[in-house]
């Protein structure tokens, strides 16, 4: 009996020490466990902390932008020879011409006379008598020397820098101040000479140069070209509103210079365009309508050369299809010189502050973004209406008054770009 009892009790305390070893080892098991989860969740937490990306928000522009062809209207009076001979011209490629100018003689030789240049001597000379001006003739042509020499270093200097967009006006300045000289020089011999003979002698020269066909006179006024395409009665103004896409497709840029010295009766000797105005047609699509705003200033390209226009007017025509009209403001471009050209259009556009569409998130119905501070925490901030997007970005308008909001976002805040899974007070750095 003793011994049955001893037996029991040894089985008992072996049974005892059984579940103690396998408690610990499930212990054991799970301390395992639990060491493997740690380290595997702070093993992911820093793989995702080492994958965020950042970017840090600066001021920024984005803008939408079509590109055409376009076609340049303008309104050009063409200014006919009125006999042969021989052309002399008073003015240069670009300059303004005043309504009723002269500003072509067609004479049967090469004769010096000319009645203009006469014309300008008495006008400054009477100037002169009824100004009772005290300066001599020989200090006047020595003021007209001096620029005339200023005026020569100044286009031998551009040709030097290879600078010569400027040269024709400085040529025609220097015809201007040859021509002063020469009414200095033939006044300083007509001292004697009394105001109303001038008078007289103006008189029968303006009849002689209204009533003689060697002088060309300009009927507008406005900027002298001598280029030419075909083109000036199909764009011009009086057809704006009749022009189809078919004839801007077709349209070339085949400008020819008008550099003719011998001309017979009719000929074209050039053109005087208003250079008030000055509009682009281009074609159109439905979206275009829509997106491009009117009385709103939008920024147009053009050979490099930037400059404003203004939606102006669109309509369909015959084939049904859209033709855009733009009105145009520069003083930089050209028009003169070029009728179809490739033009990129910025129809709309925004600055501010520049995001990434991918940082940008909804939370709780709050459009923002997180931003991560000094420490590496991630915190939501609310953003301003969003002015502009594109594929990439997005511009939110900036107030420097919202570095006093410490819940919207500023300027040179750093963001998490693609945020989706990023909670607020989360450490992402």
């Amino acid at each position: 009996m003793y011994v049955f009892i001893k037996y029991r009790e040894i089985k008992v305390m072996s049974n005892k020490k059984k579940k103690k070893i396998k408690l610990n080892f499930i212990l054991l098991i799970l301390a395992v466990l639990s060491f493997c989860l740690y380290y595997t969740y702070n093993f992911y937490e820093r793989l995702s902390i080492s994958v965020i990306k950042t970017s840090v928000v600066d001021l920024g522009e984005i803008k939408k932008t079509i590109n055409k062809d376009v076609v340049i209207i303008k309104k050009s009076i063409p200014v006919k020879s009125k006999r042969d001979g021989l052309l002399t011209k008073f003015y240069n490629q670009g300059d303004r011409v005043s309504k009723n100018s002269v500003i072509f003689k067609v004479q049967d030789s090469n004769s010096s006379d000319n009645d203009v240049s006469k014309l300008e001597r008495i006008n400054l000379q009477i100037d002169q008598m009824q100004n009772n001006s005290s300066y001599s003739y020989e200090f006047q042509s020595m003021q007209v020397d001096s620029e005339i020499n200023y005026i020569y270093l100044d286009i031998q200097k551009r040709i030097n820098n290879n600078d010569l967009g400027y040269l024709a006006k400085l040529k025609s300045e220097l015809t201007a101040m040859n021509e002063k000289k020469k009414s200095i020089s033939g006044d300083a011999g007509a001292s004697t000479v009394t105001l109303q003979e001038l008078y007289n002698q103006k008189s029968a020269l303006e009849k002689k140069i209204a009533t003689d066909n060697t002088y060309v006179h300009s009927e507008v006024a406005g900027d002298m070209s001598y280029y030419s395409d075909g083109y000036e009665d199909l764009f011009s103004y009086n057809n704006m509103m009749k022009i189809s896409v078919k004839d801007i497709d077709k349209a070339t840029d085949s400008v020819k210079k008008i550099d003719n010295a011998s001309v017979k009766n009719g000929d074209v000797l050039g053109y005087i365009v208003d250079n008030h105005n000055y509009y682009i047609a281009t074609s159109f699509d439905k979206m275009d309508v829509e997106a491009i705003k009117r009385d709103v200033a939008l920024e147009i390209r053009i050979d490099d050369v930037n400059f404003n226009v203004y939606f102006y007017d669109f309509y369909k025509d015959a084939d049904g299809k859209f033709v855009g009209l733009f009105k145009a403001e520069s003083e930089d471009f050209d028009f003169l010189k070029i009728r179809k050209v490739n033009a990129d259009i910025v129809y709309n556009s925004a600055k501010g502050m520049l995001i990434p569409n991918s940082a940008i998130l909804d939370v709780d119905g709050k459009r923002g973004v997180y931003v991560v501070d000094q420490v590496g925490i991630a915190s939501f901030r609310s953003i301003n209406d969003i002015l502009l997007s594109d594929d990439q970005n997005s511009i939110v308008s900036f107030s420097y008054d919202d570095f006093m909001d410490k819940g919207k976002l500023k300027l040179y805040d750093e963001v998490v770009l693609s945020p989706k899974s990023i909670k607020n007070g989360q450490k992402v750095k």
